[in-house]
């Protein structure tokens, strides 16, 4: 298998994912399910796809555009579809349970589960896919899936700190998010691939993309400022901007 075919069939499950073909109600109580049987395709896809094993595989752009997010998908297993502890949609309900706290119990329910499909497979899904899309030629969008799992993994963590307990998506943001974006990071920095800046927009750009989610998130589903269908395109637009900005210059012909 090439890598036009491997890219070929991604193409294939993300437009099955949201072409109208009748398949939306499915997608949204199932999205991360499927998410959970893809990831391990992509590990192995990444691994098959190398195109040499000098390489270091934390310096392997392409390899590590297809592991980081795989690990995402992981990640999304743990928060939508079952944790640790056994709960079934857990950040579903533990989401809607601080709206509730923070503005009154006739708030729970806000946040539907359409819209939790609309943030993960909008915003992350799109930036996960252009970033396997567009390495190795273009390394940005593969840093930015990087830093928007930096940012979650250390989300996850301050809230066990605050809270004394463990939440939904902590152990994934642990044991994958954390270890590989670093390790990215660290490598490309070590070999020139990448600077401080690059990396710090990276970062930057998943920090801001957290909160689009909820600022977004609270001006359209608790205080009607903007409509749902504006807030979940904006997510997917973000989720496109890492495959725009920072484009590397071909190299000059000599």
């Amino acid at each position: 298998m090439n890598q036009k075919t491997s890219l070929f069939f991604l193409l294939v499950f993300f437009a099955m994912a949201w072409l109208p073909l009748g398949q939306h109600e499915f997608m949204v109580d199932h999205w991360m399910k499927i998410g959970a049987f893809l990831a391990p395709i992509l590990v192995f896809v990444g691994f098959r796809e190398r195109s040499t094993t000098e390489t270091p595989w934390a310096a392997d752009v392409s390899l590590m555009a297809y592991l980081l997010t795989a690990s995402y998908l992981f990640h999304q297993v743990e928060e939508h579809w079952v944790d640790l502890l056994g709960r079934e949609y857990p950040l579903y309900e533990f989401l809607n349970g601080l709206i509730a706290t923070l503005f009154g119990d006739e708030k729970y329910g806000i946040l539907t589960r359409s819209g939790i499909f609309y943030i993960n497979a909008g915003m992350v899904w799109t930036a996960g896919f252009l970033a396997i899309l567009n390495s190795p030629k273009h390394r940005f969008p593969t840093l930015a899936m990087a830093g928007i799992m930096f940012v979650n993994g250390i989300a996850h963590i301050i809230n066990a700190l605050v809270s004394f307990e463990y939440n939904s998506g902590l152990a994934t943001g642990i044991a994958l998010f954390l270890p590989l974006s670093i390790v990215f990071f660290r490598t490309l920095l070590k070999s020139g691939a990448a600077n401080l800046r690059l990396i710090g927009a990276a970062i930057v750009w998943g920090f801001i993309g957290h909160v689009i989610l909820f600022a977004g998130l609270f001006a359209s589903n608790v205080f009607g400022l903007v409509p749902s269908s504006v807030y979940y395109c904006a997510l997917i637009l973000w989720g496109v901007v890492p495959a725009i900005v920072f484009r590397e210059k071909p190299p000059a012909h000599r």
